[in-house]
C-alpha cells in the first residue's frame, strides 16, 4: 500500500519526525515499510507549452514542443504523449536534473531533432501511476516557478500490511499506529460527525434489502440529490495520485478518498439509472452478467453476491460497480452504498472472476460491519462539500447481524509472564492501549484488566492478542533477552515423557533431517498418486497448489527430495512427524491422524534398495525398543506406491500400524526423481499407544553363551518365520535371536537362500554348559528342518 506522509500529518503530529524515522517506528511496531521515496520537486519547474507539432522523421509517435520555462527562455522538448497541447502548463525537468523516479535528464538528439529537457508524467514524479503514457498537466503556476511552490514536499511509504490488519489499509489506521508507537497525539475520530439531512427521508428515495444476511451483514444507503459532477479539488487529485489512484470526478473521488482514509470501500450509484429505485443484495442467478466499470463484461452466477435493481445486477458486491449505473457528467442524484461483506465470499468471487480490485483487497480481509457507517458518514460529507447537493435524512441502515462487542478479562501478571518484561500498569492504561483505541478497565484484588477492543479490530479476541498489542507498542527491542523459564517463580509439573520427542530423537540419531511442510497440497497430485480418497478440498483455496488437506506425508517428502535433487544435493534423508487429514468425523470435521514418515534416496544399484530397507527397519525396531512396544513383525505386502515384493507391513501388538519398503519407480516418476527411494510410514499415535511399561532389570549374574547358525531355505520363506521358529524351540534359556546375514549363491544352491542368526543363551540361575546349549541347538535344528524344510549349513 502507498502511504502519503503529508496525508498522515492530517491525523497525527509528524513535526520533527522524518519519513525515514516514521518508517522505522512503523516497521518495529508491526507495519512493515518496505521503501520510502521522498518527493523533492524543487528542481522541477513549471513550463507553458507554446507550440506542439508532430515529429517529422520519427518511426514511432513523438511530438515536438516549444516550451516557455521563464525569464524569456523557450526550449524544445520531445515527448511521447500528445496531451500537452499549446497553452497547457506542464512540469519540466531541465538537463542535469534527476527526477524523483530516478531518471537523469540529458540533452539528446532524437531522430535528428534536439531535445533539451523532459515533460514529466505523474509516474515520473512519483505522484501517481499512469495506465498509459501521459504528461501531467498543471492547473496553476507561472513559467520558471518551482513545482514545489504548488505541490508541498511529501514522501511515499510503501507498506506491507498483514492480513489481520485491514484497518491499516487506510491512512487513519497507519496514523493511529504511528501515533501509538511514537507517543504522538492522534487527531482523528473513528466515527465522523452525524449529518443532519433534509426531507424526504432516504427510505422514500431508495429501497434497500439484504436477501443473504450470512454474506452481507450490513448495508447503509445515503441518498444525495442535486450534486454537480466536476473535477475534484487539486489537492484531492494530488493525494489520490500519490496513493496510486486515478482521479475521475468529485463524486467518485470522494469514495476513493474514503477508502484510502478509512480503509473502507464505498460505492456511489446514479439513482436515475436504477430500475425501480432499488438496491437488493442477493446471489447472482445463472446466466446473469454485468458490464463493469473497467469496460469488461463478466458473467456471474450462484455463490457470487450482486447488488441488483429491478432489472438485474448493477454491481458485484464488494468488488466492482457496473458501468450502466455509474456516475457520469449528467448525474444529479446519487446514493452512496457502504456495506459489510463476507470476506471469504468476496475472495472466492474475486478469484473465480480473475478480478482483484482495491475494494476486494480490503473486503476479503474481513472488515468490521461498524466501519460501514463511519465510511458512509465521511463519504456523504465529502460529496456534499465537493459536489454540493443535499444529504437526505434518516439513512437506510439494514443491519441484520449487528457486530457483538468483545470483552477480554485477564490478570495483569499475565502480561509480565508472557512478554518477559514488566510494563507499568499506568503506561498500559493511559498510553499504550488507549492510543490504539482500546478501552481499559483495571481493578480488583488480583489486579485484573478488563479490555474492550475497538470495533474495527476483529483480530483481537484473546488475552494473548491484547498482550501482543502491549508488547509491540512498548517496543520489542526493549524486551531484555532472558533464558527460557529464568523469570518463573512457580513451576508446573511437566509430563515425564514426550513420546513425539522420543520418536524424533531416534530418527535424528539415525542421520535423518526433519522437515516441516505445508498441510495443503495440490489435489491433482493426490489423484495421480491414488491418495485422493477421503481428501478434504478447501472451499476458498489460496491457489491450485494449496487446495487440499494432505492425506499422506509422503508426497510432501518426495517434493522435498525433488527440490534437493534439482539443486544437486547428493543425499536426501528426511522425515516429518505431523497430522494428515482423511475422511470425515461425525461432527463434520476431518479425521486427523498423526503420522511419522521417513524417506531416504538411495543409489540406483541392485542392492541399494535392500540396504535402505534394512536401515529403515532398524529405525522401526528402535522405536519399538524405546517404547517397550514388544516384538515387531514384518509381513511381505505389495501396497500402492511401493515396489511389489520389496515392502512389508509393520505389525505391533497384533495390529498393523504402517508400512516400510522401496517405492515403485512410477511413484518416483511423478516427481522426476532419479535412482531409488525407500520410505517408512507409521501411525505415530498407534505406535505410542502400543508402548509397554519399562522396568529396570537386575544385571545378569552369569555369562552368556553365543552360537551362530546358518539356515538354507526356499527364497520365499521370510526371515521372520525362521526367527519365530528358533524362539519357539529355544525355550527359556534362549535370551535373544538376531539375523545378521543373508547369502544367495553357489554354496546355498540354486533357488535357495541362506540366512545366518546369532543366538544368545543365558540362565539366571547358573552358568550353562556346552552340553546344555548343544541340546537346545539340536531342538532348534529339528524345528527348522521340519517346519521350513531347512538345511543347516556347516
Amino acid at each position: 500500500m502507498r502511504i502519503s506522509y503529508e496525508w498522515l500529518g492530517d491525523y497525527v503530529d509528524t513535526n520533527g519526525l522524518s519519513p525515514h524515522e516514521a518508517a522505522e517506528i512503523l516497521t518495529m511496531s508491526g507495519t512493515k515499510i518496505e521503501s520510502v521515496h521522498v518527493l523533492d520537486l524543487s528542481a522541477i519547474i513549471v513550463g507553458r507549452v507554446l507550440e506542439q507539432k508532430d515529429h517529422p522523421s520519427s518511426n514511432k509517435p513523438l511530438w515536438i514542443h516549444q516550451v516557455d520555462v521563464g525569464a524569456g527562455k523557450v526550449i524544445q522538448i520531445i515527448a511521447g504523449a500528445p496531451n500537452a497541447v499549446a497553452g497547457t502548463l506542464v512540469p519540466v525537468a531541465l538537463p542535469g536534473t534527476r527526477v524523483p523516479s530516478g531518471t537523469l535528464v540529458r540533452d539528446a538528439k532524437i531522430a535528428g531533432q534536439l531535445g533539451q529537457g523532459m515533460l514529466c508524467s505523474a509516474d515520473e514524479l512519483l505522484l501517481g501511476e499512469d495506465r498509459e503514457p501521459k504528461i501531467m498537466l498543471l492547473d496553476r503556476g507561472e513559467p520558471g516557478e518551482s513545482l514545489a511552490k504548488y505541490i508541498p514536499p511529501d514522501a511515499i511509504l510503501e507498506a506491507e500490511v498483514t492480513p489481520n490488519r485491514p484497518d491499516c489499509l487506510g491512512h487513519i489506521g497507519v496514523a493511529r499506529e504511528l501515533g501509538a508507537a511514537a507517543g504522538r497525539d492522534f487527531k482523528a475520530n473513528f466515527m465522523p460527525p452525524y449529518i443532519e439531512g433534509v426531507q424526504p427521508p432516504a427510505a422514500e428515495l431508495i429501497d434497500i434489502a439484504i436477501e443473504v444476511p450470512d454474506l452481507c451483514s450490513r448495508f447503509v444507503a445515503v441518498p444525495i440529490t442535486g450534486v454537480k459532477v466536476a473535477p475534484s479539488p487539486d489537492w484531492v487529485q494530488r493525494r489520490l495520485r500519490a496513493a496510486g489512484v486515478r482521479p475521475i470526478s468529485n463524486v467518485v473521488d470522494a469514495t476513493a478518498y474514503v477508502m484510502l482514509e478509512h480503509a473502507k470501500p464505498t460505492h456511489v450509484f446514479d439513482v436515475g439509472k436504477l430500475a425501480g429505485k432499488q438496491l437488493h443484495v442477493r446471489e447472482a442467478r445463472e446466466g446473469e452478467s454485468l458490464l463493469c466499470l473497467d469496460g469488461q463484461t463478466r458473467r456471474v452466477g450462484p455463490g457470487m453476491l450482486v447488488v441488483a435493481d429491478a432489472n438485474g445486477p448493477v454491481a458485484i458486491g464488494g468488488i466492482i460497480g457496473g458501468e450502466e449505473s455509474g456516475v457520469s457528467d449528467t448525474t444529479t442524484d446519487v446514493v452512496i452504498e457502504s456495506a459489510g461483506w463476507d470476506g471469504v465470499n468476496i475472495r472466492a468471487t474475486s478469484r473465480a472472476l480473475g478480478l482483484r480490485t482495491d475494494a476486494s483487497l480490503r473486503h476479503e480481509k474481513g472488515l468490521a460491519p461498524e466501519m460501514a457507517m463511519a465510511a458512509a458518514r465521511r463519504a456523504a460529507a465529502l460529496v456534499r462539500d465537493w459536489a454540493g447537493g443535499q444529504v437526505h435524512a434518516d439513512w437506510v441502515d439494514v443491519y441484520p447481524r449487528p457486530q457483538e462487542p468483545v470483552r477480554i478479562v485477564f490478570p495483569a501478571a499475565k502480561i509480565d509472564a508472557l512478554l518477559g518484561v514488566e510494563v507499568h500498569p499506568q503506561d498500559i492504561q493511559q498510553q499504550i492501549l488507549p492510543r490504539l483505541g482500546f478501552q481499559v478497565g483495571y481493578g480488583g484484588q488480583e489486579g485484573f484488566y478488563e479490555i474492550l477492543p475497538p470495533v474495527f479490530r476483529l483480530d483481537v479476541e484473546l488475552p494473548e492478542d491484547v498482550i501482543e498489542e502491549v508488547g509491540r507498542i512498548y517496543g520489542i527491542e526493549r524486551i531484555p533477552a532472558t533464558l527460557p523459564g529464568s523469570r518463573r517463580h512457580t513451576w508446573e509439573v511437566m509430563s515425564p515423557e514426550d513420546h513425539h520427542g522420543s520418536l524424533r530423537e531416534v530418527v535424528l540419531g539415525a542421520g535423518f533431517d526433519e522437515v516441516v511442510s505445508p498441510a495443503l497440497v495440490p489435489r491433482r497430485l493426490l489423484q495421480r498418486l491414488g491418495l485422493a480418497e477421503g481428501a478434504r478440498t478447501l472451499f476458498n483455496p489460496m491457489s491450485d497448489e494449496l487446495d487440499t488437506m494432505r492425506t499422506s506425508l509422503l508426497p510432501s517428502l518426495l517434493s522435498v527430495a525433488r527440490y534437493n535433487q534439482n539443486r544437486t544435493a547428493e543425499r536426501v534423508d528426511v522425515f516429518e512427524l505431523a497430522r494428515v487429514y482423511r475422511g470425515k468425523r461425525p461432527d463434520g470435521l476431518a479425521d486427523e491422524q498423526v503420522r511419522l514418515t521417513v524417506l531416504a534416496r538411495v543409489d540406483a544399484g541392485a542392492d541399494a534398495g535392500r540396504r535402505g530397507f534394512l536401515r529403515l527397519k532398524s529405525v522401526m525396531d528402535r522405536f519399538a525398543q524405546d517404547l517397550a512396544a514388544g516384538t515387531v513383525r514384518y509381513l511381505r505386502v505389495s501396497p500402492d506406491l511401493y515396489h511389489p515384493g520389496r515392502a512389508a507391513s509393520i505389525m505391533v501388538g497384533g495390529s498393523e500400524i504402517g508400512v516400510v519398503g522401496e517405492l515403485h519407480p512410477s511413484t518416483l516418476a511423478v516427481f522426476d526423481l532419479d535412482g531409488r527411494a525407500v520410505a517408512l510410514d507409521v501411525n505415530a499415535e498407534a505406535l505410542i499407544a502400543a508402548r509397554g511399561e519399562r522396568k529396570a532389570a537386575e544385571l545378569p549374574r552369569y555369562p552368556s553363551v553365543q552360537r551362530d547358525i546358518a539356515v538354507v531355505v526356499d527364497p520365499n520363506v521370510p526371515a521372520g518365520d525362521l526367527h519365530r521358529a528358533i524362539k519357539e524351540a529355544g525355550g527359556g534359556s534362549l535370551e535373544s535371536v538376531r539375523a545378521f546375514d543373508e547369502y544367495r549363491g553357489d554354496q546355498a544352491g540354486e533357488g535357495r537362500k541362506s540366512i545366518a542368526f546369532t543366538l544368545t543363551f543365558r540362565s539366571p540361575e547358573r552358568t550353562l554348559t556346552d552340553a546344555e546349549v548343544e541340546k537346545v541347538m539340536s531342538e532348534i535344528r529339528k524345528r527348522l528342518e521340519k517346519k521350513h524344510g531347512a538345511r543347516i549349513r556347516t
